[in-house]
């Protein structure tokens, strides 16, 4: 979602006839995590990742409506597009505490771009779920697990040439960030990748 939250801001002009049910709830799920965030008063430099999380915890539910009428696959598409479909929702429900929550994401990440935690190594296993994870096993032979969850700073196209990467040398750059998992209902850590190059 990184670079195209703005974007997301100006689907709103193109939704129209929102009407069916399972739109309305996608973007009141989102609307509510996001209320919860804005109360916790993360980190802004982990304020993008939550609110990324909210978008697709709160789609993911209705991934086969989204695909049937939209033809987007949530679980394996973390593009714009999908976002600007998912953020129209968002905005017919609390387009105020969504432009609020941008803004402070805004002002958060001016100028303060982080150097995030660099590890090199190989790709190991390449993890498909919700998320795409490699498995690193770095110089040092410890294994590392990095989340792709945002876009990647990378000289490949990723979307096509990921699996490619399985028993390649990497150089990644990392940061660490705290999510809400519903699985065990209680937040953990994930290593977000920011950059990956391949040697």
């Amino acid at each position: 979602m990184k670079n195209n939250l703005m974007v997301l801001v100006t689907a709103l002009i193109s939704a129209a006839g929102f009407s069916q049910e399972y739109k309305a709830k996608i973007g009141q799920t989102a609307c509510e995590c996001f209320k919860k965030v804005k109360a916790e008063n993360p980190d802004p430099k982990v304020l993008e990742t939550k609110m990324g999380f909210c978008i697709i915890n709160a789609a993911e539910p209705y991934a086969k409506q989204l695909k049937k009428e939209y033809n987007l696959d949530i679980l394996r598409d973390q593009s714009s597009e999908t976002g600007q479909v998912v953020a129209a929702m968002i905005l017919r429900e609390c387009p105020g505490l969504f432009m609020e929550m941008i803004n402070l994401e805004k002002k958060g990440s001016a100028g303060k771009a982080s150097p995030g935690i660099s590890v090199s190594g190989t790709v190991t296993r390449i993890e498909k779920g919700n998320f795409i994870i490699f498995h690193v096993t770095g110089e040092d032979g410890n294994l590392i697990r990095l989340h792709w969850v945002t876009a990647i700073d990378s000289g490949l196209d990723l979307p096509r040439e990921y699996n490619s990467l399985l028993n390649k040398k990497i150089d990644a750059v990392y940061e660490k960030n705290e999510i809400f998992d519903p699985g065990i209902n209680d937040y953990r850590n994930i290593n977000i990748i920011s950059s990956l190059k391949k040697d």
